[in-house]
């Protein structure tokens, strides 16, 4: 496999906005890694819900090339956050200043039309968010017509949810045609962890052969927290020992629990490279970090070079 080596760089430093600690990533990272989630926030060209009352800073593109830059990282899947509801524009013009390495997961509502839906998918939209975390109404009729919808395309839906909701759902979630994805390990609960009924629902859902799940921002439902994160990292080692052909990773840069919580900005490297304490064998991390992404976003197979 083709990798990038970080080796030079392990001397260096480099600081990344919103983002703790200035190292590289320790890991080797092959081609075409992927960072599955993370945020765009440009407050100044794009306002934010006037209801929206965290006034998360702004986060642009050029920010986040930086995070690229010290992770190792070329594609990159942007979310649209809560801050902006349904209006879409600062994670559709993102798409267009990052090009062809970069996907998209947006949030809409029924007014959408085909038209629309047909514009996002050519920019590179992917996926559609419920943020039910946030208040978002579990609308189990709105859910499931909205998946239909966008089936004919190739999407997914994407929760982030507690897992409580999950447990609560499951009988909507199996009636899904499009594939489902658990944003943040699927919330799974400390120091309940992998005994939460939510875990056995995950699981039950993936052995339907349509469900992934983020192993994104380990500080989420964390009680340790830095610098092991020792018990969300053990409930993504176990996700990888059940299907690691399911899991992708993501940043969740900037970080903007962290930030509404008024905490400190974790570590985005040291989160990367815990990736390896989740799944030791490097052949599973370049799955989970290039093979998977490839299929579940739509992005052209990794090339590999011949002789």
């Amino acid at each position: 496999m083709e990798e990038l080596n970080n080796e030079n760089f392990k001397s260096d430093k480099i600081q990344v906005p919103y983002s703790s600690g200035k190292n590289y990533t320790m890991l080797r990272m092959p081609m075409n890694s992927c960072d599955c989630h993370h945020h765009i926030y440009n407050p100044v060209r794009f306002p934010y819900l006037p209801e929206d009352t965290r006034n998360q800073p702004p986060a642009p593109v050029d920010a986040y090339r930086i995070l690229q830059k010290r992770l190792g990282t070329t594609r990159n899947v942007i979310v649209t956050p809560s801050s902006y509801g349904t209006n879409n524009s600062c994670t559709l013009d993102a798409l267009k200043q990052m090009g062809e390495k970069a996907r998209a997961v947006v949030v809409i509502d029924n007014s959408i039309t085909n038209e629309e839906l047909g514009e996002m998918h050519e920019l590179g939209v992917r996926g559609i968010r419920f943020n039910i975390a946030t208040g978002a109404a579990k609308d189990a009729e709105q859910i499931l017509t909205l998946s239909q919808r966008i089936h004919e395309l190739g999407w997914h839906v994407s929760f982030w949810m507690t897992a409580d909701d999950t447990v609560e759902l499951q009988n909507l979630l199996v009636k899904l045609p499009t594939p489902i994805v658990f944003d943040h390990r699927g919330h799974i609960p400390q120091p309940s962890g992998i005994s939460h009924p939510a875990f056995k629902v995950i699981c039950s859902l993936i052995d339907r052969g349509n469900t992934w799940v983020k192993l994104s921002g380990l500080y989420q439902d964390s009680l340790v927290g830095e610098p092991t994160y020792s018990d969300t990292v053990k409930v993504g080692r176990e996700y990888v020992k059940f299907a690691p052909e399911r899991l992708v990773w993501g940043s969740d840069w900037p970080h903007p629990s962290e930030f509404s919580a008024k905490k400190d900005m974790p570590d985005d490297a040291l989160m990367l490279d815990l990736l390896a304490e989740q799944a030791p064998e490097e052949a599973i991390r370049n799955q989970i970090l290039v093979d998977n992404p490839a299929i579940l976003y739509d992005f052209p197979k990794r090339e590999t070079k011949t002789l």
